[in-house]
C-alpha cells in the first residue's frame, strides 16, 4: 500500500464515508488522483462503494473502509488476548489455562480434519501448510526421505501471545500431529529466537486410531 493510499484510507477511517471530491481536497490532490487510489484500494477489497442519488445531478459515490481494512489501523488484540490470558491463570490457575487450550484444541481438529480424509501423509503435509497460510504462517513444507517431512513456517502469526504463553506452541504442534496422524517434532521457535518455526514429521511412527482420543489427544497405552 502507498502512502498516499494509506491517507486515503486514514481519512476514510476517520470520516466513516467520503467522496472522491471531498478527499482530495482533504489530501490537496487532484479527485482523479483519488479515485486511482480507491480503484486499487476497492480491488484489494479495502473500500467499499455506495451509489447516492441526490435530488438533481449526477450521483454521488461514497466510499467507505470495509471490515478488511481494520487490519491496517492500530488495534490491540494480542495485547488484549495476553491481558485475558493472565487474568485466567490469575484467577483460577495453570490448569485452567490448560483446559482452555484443549478446548481450542479440539475446536481446530473439527475444523479441519475433514481436510484430512482419504489423503496419504505427503497430501496431509500439503493441505497442513495450506492451513497454515491461511491464517498468515507463510509455511513451506518439504520432503526429507524415508517418507518423513518438515515444515517451515516463517512468521508466527500469534507471535505476541506465543511469547509469553508457551501453550500456544505446544498447542499448534498437538494439533499437527493430531491431524497428520504421525509424530510432530518442533526442532526450532520464532519466540525461542529462531529464525522459523520448524517442524519434523516422521512417517515411519504413525498414530493407530486406537491411540486417538474422541478430541483427537492421544490415548495413554495401558500400564504406561
Amino acid at each position: 500500500m502507498s502512502p498516499t493510499q494509506r491517507l486515503v484510507l486514514e481519512h476514510l477511517k476517520r470520516r466513516g464515508a467520503a467522496t472522491a471530491k471531498q478527499i482530495a481536497k482533504s489530501l490537496l490532490v487532484t479527485p482523479m488522483a483519488v479515485r486511482h487510489h480507491l480503484a486499487v484500494l476497492d480491488k484489494a477489497g479495502l473500500v467499499s462503494t455506495t451509489l447516492e442519488r441526490g435530488r438533481a445531478g449526477r450521483p454521488t459515490y461514497l466510499y467507505s473502509p470495509t471490515e478488511d481494512a481494520e487490519s491496517y489501523f492500530p488495534n490491540e488484540y494480542a495485547a488484549f488476548a495476553t491481558r485475558l490470558l493472565q487474568a485466567v491463570v490469575d484467577l483460577d490457575g495453570e490448569a485452567k489455562l490448560e483446559f482452555i487450550f484443549s478446548r481450542i484444541k479440539r475446536a481446530e481438529l473439527n475444523r479441519h480434519r475433514s481436510r484430512m480424509v482419504g489423503k496419504n501423509l505427503g497430501e496431509k503435509v500439503a493441505e497442513m501448510v495450506n492451513i497454515q497460510n491461511e491464517s498468515g504462517y507463510m509455511a513451506e513444507w518439504h520432503e526429507v526421505g524415508n517418507n518423513n517431512f518438515e515444515i517451515i513456517e516463517r512468521n508466527c502469526a500469534i507471535w505476541q501471545v506465543a511469547r509469553i504463553c508457551n501453550q500456544t506452541c505446544e498447542c499448534e504442534t498437538s494439533v499437527m500431529e493430531s491431524l497428520l496422524g504421525t509424530p510432530v517434532h518442533r526442532r526450532e521457535t520464532i519466540t525461542d529466537g529462531g529464525l522459523t518455526c520448524a517442524f519434523v514429521i516422521s512417517g515411519n511412527s504413525a498414530i493407530s486410531s486406537e491411540e486417538v482420543g474422541g478430541n483427537g489427544s492421544p490415548r495413554s497405552k495401558a500400564g504406561e
